[in-house]
Parts: C-alpha cells; structure tokens; sequence
C-alpha cells in the first residue's frame, strides 16, 4: 500500500506540474494546486522533485537528436557510456517524460482528465456501474467525465479506452463525447478509444450513430468500427472484434503491425517511454499476442525475433535500435 501511495503522489504532482505549465491555467487552478500542495509535506515534496528534474534538463548532456512530437520520440545515446553518464540518462529520461507531458500532452490525459470524474493509470482498468446501471469498462490511462440529467446521459472521454454497456433509457439518450466526436448509443455495446486527436469506434451489439463537427451521422451495426480524425470521419469498416477488445481480456494482438505501432501500444501500458532511435525499424511486421501485463515480456519477445536491440535504463526508459550489422 505504501508504493501505491508514493505513485499517487508523484502522479499528482506530475499533473499539477503539467497543468501549471499550460496557457489555458486559470487563478482557480492555482489555488486548487495551492491547496493540493499545502495539504501533506510530501505533496510539497514531489513537487520540488518534479521542479529539479525539470531543472536538470540544462545540466545533461543533450543528446545527438531531439525528441520529436508524437508517439514514437527518439533519443540518440551513447552506447558504453561511462557509470556518470548512466546515471544522467535516468535523470533525462525522467525529465524527458515530464517535458513531452508539458509541451505536448500524453495522449491527452494530462492535463484534461486531472480532474475527470473516473480514472485509471498505466496497465490499471476499471469496471464503473454508472447511475442508470449502464457499465464502463476502463482500459489502461483513460479518464472519464459523467454528467447525467433528467433529460439526457452524457459522458466525456478525456483520453483512453472506454467499452460501454448501455441500459435501455428511452427517454435519455446515451452520449459519449470524445474529442470532437459524439456517439449515440441506440440500444447497444461499443467501445470508444481516444488516442491525442483520434477517436476509434467499435460496435458489439445493436447499433451506435456517430457523428463529428458539422459532418452528418453514421449509423454502425455489429462487428462494425470507424475512425473520426479532426471531426473528419472515415468510411464504415468491418473489425475483427476479438483484436479489438483483446484488452477486455488482457491481451494485446498484433496482426503484421508495423513495430512502431506496437511499441506505441505497448507504451500505453507502462510507466517510462519506449523511444525509437533509429526509424528503419518502425516498419518491422510485427505478429503476436501479448499480455498486458507483463509488457517486458512482449519487449523480450520482440527483441528475440525481430532485428532489433533494447536498451533498458531503469524502470523509466527503453531506447530500440537497429541491430548492429555482423
């Protein structure tokens, strides 16, 4: 229980850290912090933490490449680095995260779900009975808003994984809102997967309408998904469902993905960053299936089969090569 804890106070401060540093931040913030901050010593404490490591940026050596925007950042490391230089990495790659969350977000979550009303961290899910008996099931790093009225059933996804199991209400309609998509259900199960500006929507039972700004519904049945980017929709598909929701039953399933695609999943699952050094290796297929809750098993995995090379800094970083040529 006292590690747990000890996360949950750094993951606060973290956000908060994050939040602060936002143009959007308002007075009202800044005293909910201040009051966050005041209320135990070790609040204050991790919060300093997260100023230091910040503040250490300038004191590392920069690497040889930036990191750039998106899923699959790259750092470039010296290989044999002396036992001084290690221990500077593990401080960067800290930083590193809270940098990416301060200058970009982590996948949305921070800061728009700091205050949502249902959360979940890294490799956590969450089973929430909503007031009308509907279900969330809440995959790894997700937040959730509800805002139930007489009249209406709304729900914000903030960031994440959501499969919903709708009760019949036909007097409140079931909405969820995720980023600028809006999906009625109409009597149904789907999940709803929001990942930075795209949304992906997956249809078990009955029918979904799903619709994004300015654009005209569509109607999806069963076995049927789509993907809304920038409120732009793309063409109705037929999904394999089980691939889908694998995560419902703890597994991650990869058909000849590009390796860069499932390392971003993998990410989704673990504290740190996975971060590509060299992008030849982005495109490597990649088949399997993997447990989500031992993703260093599936990085081991991927290591024996594919040309590649693990660099492993802690808990907090994982840097892929290329494999040396013999």
């Amino acid at each position: 229980m006292r590690e747990s804890s000890e996360l949950s106070v750094k993951d606060a401060a973290s956000e908060w850290f994050v939040r602060l540093r936002h143009h959007a931040v308002s007075e009202g913030d800044r005293a909910a912090f201040e009051a966050w901050r005041d209320a135990d010593p070790a609040h204050a404490e991790a919060y300093r933490e997260m100023e230091r490591l910040w503040a250490g940026l300038d004191q590392i050596e920069h690497p040889t490449e930036r990191l750039d925007r998106g899923e699959h950042a790259r750092a470039a490391i010296a290989p044999q680095a002396p036992l001084g230089r290690r221990r500077a990495l593990r401080r960067f790659a800290i930083a590193a995260s809270v940098a990416a969350l301060a200058c970009f977000g982590a996948y949305g979550f921070a800061p728009a779900g700091l205050f949502a009303d249902h959360r979940t961290g890294f490799g956590e899910q969450r089973e929430i009975v909503l007031e009308d008996s509907s279900t969330a099931h809440l995959n790894t790093a997700s937040a959730l808003t509800v805002d139930f009225t007489a009249g209406s059933r709304r729900v914000v996804l903030h960031a994440g994984e959501a499969y919903f199991e709708v009760a019949s209400d036909s007097a409140r309609p079931f909405i969820v809102e995720a980023g600028e998509g809006r999906i009625e259900a109409l009597g149904t199960a789907f999940s709803v997967r929001r990942v930075g500006d795209a949304v992906e929507v997956v249809v078990t039972e009955s029918r979904v309408a799903v619709s994004g700004q300015g654009e005209a519904a569509k109607h999806l049945s069963a076995g049927q998904g789509l993907r809304l980017i920038d409120s732009r929709l793309d063409e109705i598909a037929n999904v394999d469902v089980a691939t889908a929701l694998a995560w419902r039953r703890g597994r991650m399933v990869f058909d000849n993905r590009p390796l860069g695609e499932v390392l971003a999943e993998l990410a989704r699952y673990r504290q740190g960053r996975i971060l590509v050094r060299h992008s030849a290796v982005e495109s490597l297929p990649v088949t399997g299936s993997f447990s989500i809750a031992d993703t260093d098993a599936a990085l081991d995995t991927i290591e024996r089969i594919l040309p590649v090379r693990l660099r492993r800094f802690g808990d907090l970083l994982v840097l892929v090569e290329a494999e040396p040529a013999r």
